[in-house]
């Protein structure tokens, strides 16, 4: 790591922790609502359609949170794979999994007969689905189109006033840059 850039290792480290046990709480979420749904006794009742709504709207606040918070730590990593057909249909392919699997409890609500609730749990789903669009696809694919253009204006850089990269030492663990007195 060069002298000026600070290392954010840690913060990565600990928001991918939280992703993970987020993911999890999603999972348990999920899980929760559709054995409430197989066990309730009158699925028709207020308090039973409430608890199932806010189940229903909790997930899809985790699922955001965890989508959002994988691209945010894409934005500390300072080795960023150049963008390639094969990275954008996985993100694609990403992006549409987190859509989609609030589709799930539309369908087993629908399926239970729970019309009215699958209609505002659709309302709630589709502000989730235009949030992760304004939160996360957009900012990503923004941040890979100017990321390639400054490792592009680097590359141009480092050619033209032959910056060379060093392998690491034994006392650090990243390569260091040597450049040009007159840079």
């Amino acid at each position: 790591m060069t002298t000026g850039e600070k290392d954010y290792s840690d913060y990565i480290e600990h928001m991918s922790g939280l992703n993970s046990v987020i993911s999890v709480f999603a999972g348990f979420i999920f899980t929760s609502l559709t054995l409430l749904i197989t066990l309730l006794p009158d699925l028709t009742s207020t308090m039973s359609q409430f608890t199932l709504f806010f189940l229903a709207a909790l997930y899809d606040l985790t699922t955001f949170l965890v989508g959002w918070n994988s691209v945010n730590v894409v934005y500390f990593c300072r080795n960023v794979p150049p963008r390639t057909k094969q990275l954008s249909a996985f993100n694609w392919l990403l992006m549409l999994s987190f859509d989609l699997s609030g589709l799930a409890i539309l369908l087993i609500f629908l399926l239970s007969g729970l019309i009215y609730l699958a209609l505002a749990s659709s309302v709630v789903w589709v502000l989730f689905i235009v949030a992760i669009f304004f939160f996360t696809w957009k900012p990503l694919t923004e941040y890979r189109k100017t990321r390639a253009r400054m490792l592009a204006c680097l590359g141009v850089l480092k050619r033209k006033r032959n910056i060379s990269i060093s392998p690491p030492t034994s006392q650090s663990k990243e390569p260091t840059a040597h450049m040009p007195n007159n840079f």
